[in-house]
């Protein structure tokens, strides 16, 4: 969430040194034409530093002493508080009987794999607003020589079994998300995942939910440093390897993940690189594995952008959702910790119709890289590959707010076998941010 700060009105000491500085500043550039515009700019420049120096503090409201406004914001002594967040309220119609019930919000791939497998013919639908909002973020200044940021956020999207139901209610409980402060080029909590770029997520109503979606939130200690060309973060993250629900033991070591970025008029561009150790108690086994992700967002015509992902190697629960396990169920289940390979490619083009219509088309797919001899459990049970494609069209009328609908096809390959299943959903979604 971005905290904006108002700018407010001069204060009269800098008014009157602009003004008694600007006839001297015309003064000179008549008497002394040697004088460069660098050096004027300079001068210019320096009145503006003032400025900023001196109107730094808004006026205190009559209601409260105590309580200073400022921009978006509330601030309290040196520190600034913000609020945030948004109403979304999704419609589902989906295939294979699929109704998408008020939970776990708008299903996950493996979801939508299973009900693609059961073959049924009628479409059902599902309402949810579950995946709506509520955040708070703070600034502190000048906390050891620099700025303190945190920032907060929950939803409501727990899993299908969590407590409420649709018959009379819909209640239901709130979930953590994220949880970080920032000092000094340091992350201190839990937030998005260094391995996933947020900047060539393409948008779709579906909270992401293309098939090589690149994706988690866990604990983490990040350092962000300036590199040549662009920034670099590194960070170790919690560890963690199983399927779903289900974990193959504790982890002796954390992840390590390093994120190269640029950007520039020419796009985003990244590269991202993980490093895993892999263990299972009960197999008494474990193993180092790796991957590696390459991501960029180009612009094209007008406001378009082309949005691009590659993913290779041990990428088990942090594609997709936990879609693959991150070991092979096999070998797991001969003893050994054989991490399960796979990959994924996206690419999304946003399309700028007008100042306030948009329209996104997705291609994803990922798969299992290894050849697998029969349907281990836990890789789906039955597919060892997933191909989605996503088409919208919003209409934004204010920032605020984003009507949008949304198609999706889902193609699930076979494992040991040329066959395939589908699946269709249709969305709508109306976003109302505060």
């Amino acid at each position: 969430m971005t905290t904006t700060t108002t700018r407010f009105a001069t204060h009269p000491l800098v008014r009157a040194v602009a003004l008694a500085g600007a006839p001297l500043l015309m003064l000179g550039s008549v008497t002394a034409q040697a004088q460069s515009n660098t050096e004027l700019e300079e001068l210019r420049e320096r009145i503006q530093v003032l400025e900023s120096h001196v109107s730094t503090a808004p006026e205190a409201r009559n209601d409260n002493p105590y309580l200073l406004r400022e921009g978006d914001g509330m601030k309290i002594g040196d520190t600034t508080i913000t609020f945030g967040g948004f109403i979304k309220a999704d419609v589902i119609f989906g295939s294979n009987g699929n109704g998408i019930s008020n939970g776990y919000s708008i299903g996950l791939p493996r979801t939508l794999a299973k009900a693609a497998n059961e073959g049924e013919s009628d479409w059902k639908t599902g309402f949810s607003v579950r995946e709506s909002r509520i955040s708070i973020g703070t600034k502190t200044e000048d906390v050891a020589g620099h700025d303190l940021t945190t920032y907060i956020e929950m939803d409501f999207n727990t899993a299908a079994d969590a407590p409420g139901n649709e018959v009379v209610t819909n209640g239901y409980n709130a979930r953590f998300r994220q949880a970080y402060g920032s000092w000094n080029g340091w992350d201190f909590g839990q937030t998005y995942t260094t391995f996933s770029d947020l900047a060539a997520l393409p948008e779709i109503l579906n909270q992401g939910k293309q098939a090589a979606f690149i994706y988690a939130r866990q604990p983490m200690l990040r350092y962000n440093m300036s590199a040549p060309g662009g920034k670099l973060m590194v960070a170790l993250e919690n560890p963690e390897d199983g399927f779903g629900s289900e974990s193959y033991g504790d982890q002796s070591y954390p992840d390590l993940v390093a994120r190269y970025q640029t950007r520039g008029n020419y796009g985003f561009y990244s590269v991202a690189a993980l490093l895993r150790h892999l263990e299972d108690d009960a197999a008494e086994d474990t193993k180092a594995a790796g991957a590696v992700s390459l991501s960029a967002r180009i612009p094209t015509f007008g406001r378009d952008d082309l949005r691009l992902q590659y993913s290779y190697g041990a990428l088990g629960r942090y594609m997709g959702l936990f879609t693959y396990p991150d070991v092979d169920r096999a070998e797991q289940a001969a003893g050994k910790v054989e991490p399960l390979n796979t990959y994924g490619v996206t690419a999304a083009y946003r399309h700028f119709w007008n100042s306030t219509w948009r329209s996104n088309l997705t291609v994803s797919h990922t798969e299992i890289v290894d050849d697998l001899d029969f349907s281990p459990a836990g890789t789906l049970s039955y597919f060892d590959s997933s191909t989605s494609v996503h088409a919208n069209l919003l209409w934004s009328a204010h920032k605020n707010l984003t009507l949008g609908l949304e198609y999706a096809y889902w193609d699930f390959g076979e494992i040991a076998g040329s066959g395939s299943q589908q699946y269709e959903q249709v969305m709508a979604s109306a976003r109302l941010s505060f």
